[in-house]
């Protein structure tokens, strides 16, 4: 059963992202979506915790969520070039037999000048443009050791006056091993092409396979990434904890052209943890900069 003050918290932090839409970087076939959300996992080279309810999971396999005692509620900011801007909220709720999540986040970035044919020292005008998203998450136990989710959810795109929309489902499923490794499968975004101006556009589909392995305080995490574009990437990840309270991450994704090391750190305190991630990227894009805060709700 959600608690009413989560439902209240809930649904306030939902109108504020729905109200924010207007107010919109994304290119063109939501780019912006592959790159996804959660401080803990950027900093594990965008890898899921396998072995945790995190609930910025959602976005890597759904099936993650099974099993939950209480919910969890988290926020994420994230700063990069551009004045781009990638806000983000999740949650996860336990049901009887069935465990429930949901995630909205909204990329965005403002004062793009806009040009004619010709160079001029001055834009034309600028605009704002923004990649949307909201996501609904249900997860079963299927069998012993074996758990499948499922989404569904709407996503949106706006560049200037032009706008493109569609809706998109994703599956996952974990198979949590004896031996004690686990090993997971999943796809998001998945669905028909949607119409931008022209031109028919491909959702930002992602195909993820993976494993994760705890023992102790380490986490190691290991999945093989397929995009919309057809490239293949390797993402490998890291979790250390120290004495309870402090996580150290590292990360290294292959394959791309402007990023592949990560790092982070998070600090636990009784219901709350916050994590931070650093991503360095190449040809003098700067540094991204992205920070998750997360509450156990009672």
């Amino acid at each position: 059963m959600i608690r009413p003050m989560a439902k209240i918290l809930l649904l306030a932090l939902t109108y504020y992202f729905m109200a924010s839409v207007p107010v919109v970087w994304a290119g063109t076939g939501m780019v912006e979506m592959l790159n996804l959300t959660g401080a803990r996992q950027t900093a594990m080279g965008e890898t899921p915790q396998l072995f945790d309810h995190d609930p910025f999971n959602l976005e890597f396999n759904p099936a993650s969520i099974v099993g939950l005692q209480r919910g969890r509620f988290g926020f994420s900011h994230n700063s990069f070039i551009r004045d781009r801007n990638t806000n983000a909220l999740a949650a996860i709720f336990p049901a009887e037999g069935i465990d429930f999540g949901v995630h909205i986040r909204l990329s965005s970035s403002g004062d793009i000048e806009a040009r004619g044919d010709s160079p001029t020292s001055e834009p034309d005008y600028t605009f704002n443009a923004c990649d949307f998203a909201v996501k609904l998450f249900s997860a079963i136990e299927v069998a012993p050791r074996l758990q499948a989710g499922l989404s569904l959810g709407w996503l949106m795109e706006k560049i200037d006056i032009h706008r493109g929309s569609n809706g998109a489902f994703g599956l996952g499923a974990i198979y949590y091993t004896s031996l004690g490794p686990a090993f997971h499968a999943s796809v998001s975004n998945f669905g028909p092409k949607f119409s931008f101006i022209d031109e028919k556009e491909k959702l930002p589909t992602i195909y993820r396979t993976g494993v994760g392995y705890a023992r102790d305080q380490l986490y190691l995490a290991a999945d093989y990434v397929n995009i919309k574009s057809g490239d293949g990437h390797f993402h490998l990840g890291a979790e250390y904890l120290i004495e309870e309270s402090l996580y150290l991450r590292t990360g290294y994704q292959t394959g791309y052209d402007s990023r592949d090391f990560s790092a982070g750190a998070g600090f636990v305190y009784d219901t709350f943890r916050i994590d931070y991630a650093f991503v360095p990227y190449k040809s003098d894009l700067g540094n991204s900069h992205r920070f998750t805060f997360t509450i156990l709700l009672r």
